[in-house]
């Protein structure tokens, strides 16, 4: 297994630096594709979200390379300017499938992770980077995060980042039911954002590009408004909360400044990576910005203590899955040969017998081919299962003697 990741989250790094380092789709599947071109490089992953900038490798045997230099390079930054977090082997494995069920979010527990984690692995196979090892490692995450989500309440004591927004927006206003919001980007977060608001009695418009009935998800309850109205939306509504993935500002400061300066008290919520919102409209008055950074998770208690604790033994067993499949698949190709060596001794003891009970050559053909099949199965079930009883080295050892003992007598290795 040589797996290694650099990378920069909301814990180590600031807005600012996570906005530099941040990776469209469209800039994520250029980078991929250059770096499936590297020599020593058997796969790669890049995971680009609002709190995190992480890049995944799959190194060929032997290979020792420097995740952070790559992903500077992706930048044209220095690593040595740049915190960034390393980790290699099953340090590496275990921050993911923590990372996966929302264990490492700003956000505690919440479910968005998965489907980032989800979309990570789909656009490097898109781009042809995504080895078996990264695929198996990444798919392994995702399953273990789900089974975390299914046996173990993380969100009972937090909220997603669309509820978070909310609870900033309940602060300001006593009374919600009828409130004007707008939430500029139909994402899976403005989604999220606005069905939180149409279900606490907001009166809720949401911007799209472009609209047919039916093309777009719109939740319920939801009046769309076309993105370049999004200004006159401004002008309507109390609450807003941008959350796109464009690289550019969908709030200018010169394009919404003249609207905010009517007084009205209004609170803006920013949920994106790179900011939808100039930093600088927060400064006038009425006007209440918020940015990723200031949606902070519950605190700590006995119960979620007991929650993680729950989840990480999920997760523990998960990884160990994992990293058992790395450690046997160097023994796979030993363990086919044997199985089929053995069917190839049961298919010549049975073929006299074979030929004696079968009706004609079809069926005798036919039979063979079955026993061979069950006998190769057999032998490969047990061999799997040996690795479940043997330490690692005593397996090899046990697996490479089989090997010699089945083959043909003169038969060299």
């Amino acid at each position: 297994m040589n797996i290694a990741m650099a990378g920069i989250d909301h814990r180590r790094a600031s807005l600012q630096l996570r906005e530099r380092f941040a990776f469209t789709k469209a800039e994520a599947a250029e980078a991929l594709s250059r770096l499936a071109e590297h020599p020593a490089l058997e796969g790669a992953v890049l995971l680009s979200t609002c709190n995190r900038t992480e890049l995944w490798l799959s190194c060929a045997e032997g290979a020792t390379l420097d995740p952070a230099a790559l992903l500077g390079a992706l930048k044209g930054a220095d690593p040595a300017d740049i915190s960034f977090v390393v980790r290699r082997g099953r340090a590496a494995v275990d921050h993911l499938f923590a990372l996966a069920c929302g264990l490492r979010s700003r956000v505690f527990g919440e479910d968005q992770i998965i489907a980032q984690v989800k979309g990570a692995l789909a656009l490097a196979r898109s781009c042809g980077s995504a080895d078996g090892v990264l695929d198996r490692l990444f798919l392994s995450a995702v399953t273990a995060a789900k089974e975390v989500k299914t046996s173990v309440r993380l969100t009972a004591v937090d909220s997603s980042s669309a509820s978070r927004a909310a609870d900033l927006i309940c602060r300001h206003f006593a009374d919600l039911k009828g409130l004007p919001c707008l939430v500029i980007g139909n994402g899976e977060m403005g989604r999220l954002a606005a069905s939180t608001l149409v279900s606490l009695g907001c009166r809720v418009e949401m911007t799209v590009r472009q609209y047919r009935s039916g093309e777009v998800k719109i939740p319920a309850g939801c009046r769309v408004i076309r993105y370049d109205e999004r200004l006159q939306g401004l002008a309507r509504c109390r609450a807003l909360v941008s959350a796109t993935a464009s690289p550019h500002h969908t709030l200018r400061y010169e394009e919404a400044a003249p609207v905010l300066a009517d007084g009205v008290e209004r609170v803006l919520i920013d949920l994106a990576v790179p900011r939808d919102i100039s930093s600088r409209l927060g400064a006038l008055p009425g006007v209440t910005l918020y940015d990723i950074d200031d949606l902070e998770g519950g605190g700590e208690g006995e119960a979620r203590r007991q929650e993680v604790a729950r989840a990480e033994a999920i997760l523990q067993a998960a990884a160990d899955g994992f990293c058992n499949w790395c450690d046997f698949r160097p023994h796979l190709p030993a363990v086919r040969e044997v199985a089929a060596l053995v069917a190839d001794d049961a298919a010549a003891r049975l073929e006299r017998p074979i030929a004696k009970l079968a009706a004609g050559p079809e069926a005798a053909a036919e039979l063979e081919r079955r026993a061979r099949d069950a006998c190769e199965k057999a032998a490969a079930r047990l061999l799997y299962g040996l690795r479940e009883e043997l330490d690692r080295t005593l397996y090899r050892d046990c697996i490479e003697a089989l090997r010699r003992s089945a083959r043909p007598r003169g038969e060299g290795e």
